[in-house]
């Protein structure tokens, strides 16, 4: 079931990525999509939106997040994003917990990877 957005939380969350776009934070960390990042993000900010604070009098986004939460969101984005493209690559697979989080692990081919780059075969 696909989730659907306050426009104000996409609105936001498309000025960050363009944003990081634009200051090249996937290229210097050599990710190819802002798939994951958008879908990070818009969840994160959404949570911020059932808390009620995302609204601004100017309308501008700024301080949406404070600049330890802003470092945590950074690095998840990261991890995130090279999760999912190794999924992309058939390296890792994953599954929804009973709590609805999902879990990662290695595939076949994953761990014939891992093997190889061990200097184990």
């Amino acid at each position: 079931m696909d989730k659907i957005y306050q426009p104000i939380v996409i609105e936001m969350c498309e000025e960050i990525i363009t944003d990081l776009v634009e200051t090249e934070f996937f290229k210097d960390y050599e990710i190819g999509s802002t798939e994951f990042a958008k879908k990070y993000l818009l969840d994160k900010l959404t949570d911020k939106f059932i808390l009620g604070e995302l609204e601004n009098d100017d309308d501008e986004f700024l301080g949406v997040f404070n600049d330890e939460e802003f470092e945590v969101v950074l690095r998840e984005i990261v991890a995130g994003s090279v999760l999912y493209e190794l999924k992309e690559r058939g390296l890792v697979d994953s599954y929804e917990d009973e709590t609805t989080e999902e879990m990662f692990f290695l595939t076949k081919k994953g761990k014939r990877a891992m093997k190889k780059k061990d200097g184990l075969l």
